[in-house]
């Protein structure tokens, strides 16, 4: 397998010495294949959802395509940390095609995701938790709305908004003292440049306006695909996060998984792994580790579904860190972002 180098950030003291000082090649050609297999068999389900005349069938292509979109988000998350191929350049431009489907601006996606490993678990992330200024019923309700795929939502919408608002106002900077919710998310989206945003929003309509057309799309089965997608998508993003310690780094689990799916999510599972070592590819995650993970991933998204907890009292400030666990000094140092 050919490919580039990946520089392997120091992991934490749970992972292999052996893996302090590898290099890790990103699997370009296979990748690309991936890439390519994942767009494929996702516009099939587009189509044959809209063209057959069969409620099961329909149902079934939608239930396909929303596992199938699990990989093409995972090789869209391989893109967001230039790492899915060697060439800066090709890696954005499978990005944008994966996004496209998402869909939603590659280079918003992005942004937004390397500032969730800049916020990981704080006040702005804490979903999961309530304190006790938040009005209980209101983030209980802000909680199931997101895992049932208000987050999803959110990026095709965000898109929009980005691209129709003028560029001086997304670009302006704030000269409030107290940061507001919009004002903490802000540069993410000033970092992804609205005019960029908006190019990529253009050539994403036309994408669709073509693959409308050329595949007989109808909003109903449109609808139907997205809507399974969005459920599945939101509730297994949250599912790495809830109720783990209040640490931008440590606050994800690595979920044991059924073989088969841990291949179809490209090793996503090892999610603490991933926050621990950023830039090590997908192909190489699962043997990050000395062990398998003992938390299983059922186990966990049954969990999900239980309403927010006080965060007083599921983690006193005396045990919320925002630091690194081990001192930089010992053999095994937290990757740095």
């Amino acid at each position: 397998m050919k490919g580039d180098i990946a520089d392997n950030p120091m992991n934490s003291g749970t992972s292999k010495s052996r893996y302090r000082r590898q290099k890790f090649t990103i699997p370009n050609r296979l990748n690309i294949a991936l890439t390519v297999l994942v767009i494929s068999l996702s516009v099939w389900c587009l189509y044959y959802t809209a063209n057959t005349d069969s409620v099961v069938g329909k149902i079934s292509a939608a239930i396909l395509f929303s596992f199938i979109m699990q990989t093409g988000f995972s090789l869209l998350h391989e893109a967001e940390h230039n790492k899915l191929h060697r060439s800066q350049r090709v890696n954005d431009i499978l990005g944008f095609l994966l996004a496209t489907l998402f869909p939603a601006s590659y280079r918003l996606l992005k942004e937004a995701h390397l500032n969730h490993h800049k916020m990981n678990r704080s006040d702005a992330e804490l979903v999961d938790y309530y304190t006790s200024s938040d009005n209980r019923t209101v983030k209980t309700i802000l909680y199931y709305s997101l895992i049932s795929g208000l987050i999803w939502m959110a990026a095709p919408v965000m898109t929009l908004l980005v691209a129709l608002l003028p560029s001086r106002l997304v670009d302006q900077k704030s000269d409030r003292k107290h940061a507001s919710a919009t004002d903490k998310y802000m540069p993410f989206i000033q970092r992804a440049g609205a005019r960029n945003v908006t190019r990529e929003t253009v050539t994403v309509l036309i994408i669709w306006i073509f693959l409308w057309n050329a595949l007989h799309l109808d909003w109903l089965s449109l609808s139907l695909c997205y809507a399974a997608f969005a459920f599945s998508w939101s509730s297994q993003q949250y599912i790495y996060h809830v109720r783990t310690p209040r640490h931008l780094i440590e606050g994800a689990y690595d979920l044991s998984l059924f073989a088969p799916l841990q291949w179809l999510y490209l090793n996503f599972n090892f999610h603490l792994q991933h926050h621990r070592a950023v830039n090590v590819p997908w192909i190489y995650m699962h043997n990050m580790n000395t062990t398998p993970p003992e938390r299983k991933y059922l186990s966990t998204y049954l969990k999900l579904w239980c309403p927010p907890q006080s965060v007083e009292k599921a983690w006193p400030v005396e045990f919320q860190r925002r630091g690194t666990l081990t001192p930089k000094s010992t053999e095994s140092v937290i990757s740095e972002y």
